[in-house]
Order: C-alpha cells, then structure tokens, then sequence
C-alpha cells in the first residue's frame, strides 16, 4: 500500500473516532515520532501510574511468581478451556 493510500486509510479511520483517548494515544504516537524528549502520558494512564505507585509503596503487592502460579493454576482448570 502506498503513503497516500495509507494516509486516506488513517484519515478515514480518524474521522470514525469519538473517544478522546484514543486521539491521546494517537498524538502521543506522533509525539515520539517528532524525536520530542518529553513523554506525554494521558491523564487517564497517569492516574492509574500513580495508584499503582502507591499501592507497591504501601507493600500492597504480589510477587510474580504467586501470579505466574495463578496463571498457570487457571489455564489448567477445565473452566478456561470452555
């Protein structure tokens, strides 16, 4: 596909778009393009960045290999192969 065919498939695509996030993520694609130093995260990554910052500062996590164990524990039951 060409540049110009794939900018008409973009175009279009972004005229369809009415959730104000995905254009977040779309700019701060750009952004990164554009050789910008700065990341831009959007508000709404920016909240969950900073509940998850709190959570491992209180000690609220869990280690890894519990969840892999999880993981593994849930892939093998019956009930996930439905």
């Amino acid at each position: 596909m060409s540049t110009a065919e794939l900018k008409n498939k973009v175009l279009e695509r972004l005229k369809s778009i009415d959730e104000a996030h995905l254009f977040e993520e779309i700019l701060g694609i750009l952004d990164n393009e554009s050789n910008d130093k700065v990341v831009n995260i959007p508000a709404h990554y920016k909240e969950k960045l900073e509940k998850s910052i709190a959570q491992k500062e209180e000690g609220n996590t869990i280690p890894n290999s519990d969840v892999e164990k999880s993981i593994e524990s849930w892939l093998s039951s019956p009930q996930s192969k439905v």
